[in-house]
């Protein structure tokens, strides 16, 4: 390589590396994160974090940055970034926001009693009236999954700022208003399942509505009754023995089987019915 080439390298070097407008450079930041190339927008905040260190667009960006991380599914990044958020801009308005989508990673992670607690955090902190709502929505979802439906009445009750986004709220009120007239849910009771199967086999899985297992269950209770009473006639008292025995076995678990068959009847209803409030929720899911 020459000395004239070398020169010429470096200049090139030289001016690719001229710090961007700072605004420009955030508009193209912002563009690519609102056309969902999260990689390459979080490559751009950082470029514009490099080169305008005392920038008063850091809140802005650090914020985008986390979110691009969490639009790529990498929730440990972005969760821990919206928590360092906090502390290194307790005076931005986004310190609220950043908040509230620590509190959907706990959701979406299934961590439902950590979203609430860290949603009430942000409820206590925040007057913004759109974060309030988005707070008393996302908690009403949690109760939903834990089956605490009263409480997420309540919770989808208070989406009712005049702030608040119309589809939000509508969303919330028809959410209440459906909790309200479809719960508590119609379940079946395990114990009486197994009780009704422990005087008559085969009666709680049709209380459970499972008629195949209960017709089972009864034909080879009946079934066992009569090898006994056969052994007993005949006198085969060791023979009735060892029936009696593997008759009992199954007699028990005749009632353990009731009582699982209804609790999955009921696991199975709770779940039918939230996937129903998911629909009914219409794209609003938090």
């Amino acid at each position: 390589m020459t000395v004239a080439s070398v020169f010429f390298s470096i200049i090139v070097f030289a001016m690719n590396s001229v710090p961007e407008d700072e605004s420009r450079q955030h508009r193209y930041a912002e563009k690519l994160f609102e056309l969902g190339d999260y990689q390459a927008a979080r490559r751009a905040y950082k470029r514009l974090l490099f080169y305008h260190k005392d920038t008063q667009l850091r809140d802005v960006a650090d914020y985008r940055i986390a979110q691009s991380h969490y639009h790529q599914n990498r929730p440990e990044q972005a969760e821990s970034l919206f928590q360092e958020f906090s502390a290194t801009h307790p005076n931005s308005p986004l310190r609220f926001q950043s908040q509230l989508m620590i509190g959907q990673l706990h959701f979406e992670a299934e961590k439902y009693s950590l979203a609430r607690t860290t949603l009430f955090e942000l409820l206590n902190a925040s007057e913004d009236v759109e974060v309030v709502a988005a707070a008393h929505y996302l908690r009403g979802w949690c109760y939903i999954h834990t089956s605490d439906w009263n409480k997420a009445i309540t919770e989808f009750r208070q989406v009712s700022t005049p702030a608040t986004d119309v589809l939000e709220k509508e969303s919330a009120r028809q959410l209440a208003d459906t909790l309200l007239n479809e719960t508590p849910l119609p379940f079946k009771s395990p114990e009486t399942a197994g009780w009704l199967s422990t005087i008559m086999p085969g009666s709680g899985q049709l209380y459970v509505g499972k008629v195949k297992e209960g017709l089972l269950a009864a034909a080879a209770s009946g079934t066992f009754i009569y090898l006994v009473a056969d052994a007993v006639r005949e006198r085969r008292y060791i023979d009735c023995a060892g029936i009696s025995l593997v008759g009992l076995s199954f007699y028990w678990g005749n009632r353990t089987n009731a009582q699982r068959l209804a609790s999955e009847y009921n696991t199975q209803h709770e779940r039918e019915f939230i996937e129903t409030l998911k629909r009914q929720a219409d794209g609003i899911l938090p």
